[in-house]
C-alpha cells in the first residue's frame, strides 16, 4: 500500500512559515533560508514542494486570494436583507483583533510584490474586481434606481478607502480608520440621488 502524499501538508507548512517570516522580518528581508528554518525543513524540501523564493511568495498570494474569496462569500451571506450597504461598511472598517493586524501586514507584503511578479498582480486585480463586484451588488440592492456607472464609481472609491484603512491597521490608527468609514458613508449618500 502506498504512503499518502505529504505534498499538501508540506506546502501549507511552508506557506505558514513564510507568513511568520513576513511578520518577524518583512518580506524583503525574508530569504529561502529563513523560510526553511521557520518550517524546520531543508531548502531542498522547500524547492521540491513549491520551488524558489518567488514561487513560494506566489503560492502565498494564491492562498490569500482564495482566502479573500472565501471571506467575501461568507460576508455576502452574513449581510442582512435591508441596509446591506451600512452592514458592509461596518464589516470593512472594523479593527478588533491582533489577527487583523497580522493579516494586514501579510496582505501588504504580498501586495508589495505585485509590481515585480505578474502572477501576484493578477491575483491583486482579481481581488479588486471581486471587491468592486460585491460592493456594486450590495449598492444595487440598496439603491435600485441609481445608475450602474455611478454605483461602480462609488464602489471604486470605497475600495480605495478600504485599502487605505488596511494600511493603517498595523499602525493602530483607529481614529483615522473611523474617519475613512465616515467618508465611505458620505460616498454612499451620493447613491441616494439618482
Amino acid at each position: 500500500m502506498a504512503r499518502p502524499s505529504m505534498a499538501g501538508q508540506r506546502r501549507e507548512e511552508i506557506l505558514d512559515a513564510l507568513e511568520l517570516c513576513i511578520l518577524e522580518k518583512g518580506i524583503q528581508a525574508t530569504s529561502l533560508e529563513n523560510i526553511a528554518e521557520k518550517a524546520r525543513m531543508k531548502r531542498t524540501i522547500l524547492r521540491h514542494y513549491i520551488g524558489n523564493r518567488d514561487q513560494i511568495i506566489i503560492a502565498l498570494s494564491e492562498r490569500w486570494a482564495k482566502k479573500y474569496q472565501q471571506e467575501w462569500q461568507e460576508l455576502m451571506l452574513w449581510l442582512p436583507p435591508a441596509n446591506r450597504s451600512e452592514a458592509l461598511l461596518d464589516a470593512l472598517f472594523t479593527v478588533h483583533s491582533k489577527e487583523m493586524v497580522n493579516n494586514a501586514v501579510i496582505g501588504e507584503a504580498i501586495f508589495s510584490e505585485a509590481k515585480r511578479l505578474p502572477e501576484i498582480k493578477a491575483h491583486q486585480v482579481a481581488i479588486m474586481a471581486e471587491f468592486i463586484s460585491h460592493a456594486c451588488t450590495t449598492f444595487q440592492q440598496d439603491y435600485p434606481n441609481t445608475a450602474p456607472d455611478k454605483i461602480e464609481l462609488v464602489a471604486h472609491a470605497l475600495y480605495a478607502n478600504y485599502l487605505m484603512s488596511e494600511s493603517l491597521i498595523p499602525l493602530k490608527m483607529v481614529d483615522e480608520i473611523h474617519k475613512l468609514k465616515q467618508a465611505s458613508r458620505l460616498l454612499c449618500q451620493v447613491l441616494e440621488t439618482n
